[in-house]
């Protein structure tokens, strides 16, 4: 996986706040980050709608249940090594 793209990077960035504790300040930064997420992986690298909705369902369940720890690790570990721009066709 490279952190070279602007979304892996806000991934991992909001991966690492929530793990030193400020949840509350990126709380308000989610649900625009998980737009982006549906956007980047559905409509720009044709990921399946139905793995990509059932990471962001993980990630509201984990934010709904405050467990910032899982959240972090669904962001940094599941949702990061989701593809963000079609693949090119080898021959």
């Amino acid at each position: 996986m490279t952190t070279d793209h602007p979304l892996h990077q806000s991934l991992i960035a909001m991966a690492d706040g929530l793990r030193t504790g400020q949840h509350v300040a990126l709380g308000t930064e989610l649900p625009d980050l998980l737009a982006l997420i549906v956007a980047q992986t559905v409509n720009v690298a044709e990921t399946s709608p139905i793995q990509v909705h059932g990471l962001i369902e993980q990630c509201l369940q984990a934010f709904e249940f405050g467990d910032w720890l899982g959240l972090a690790d669904i962001l940094e570990y599941e949702v990061t090594t989701l593809p963000l721009e079609k693949s090119s066709l080898t021959a």
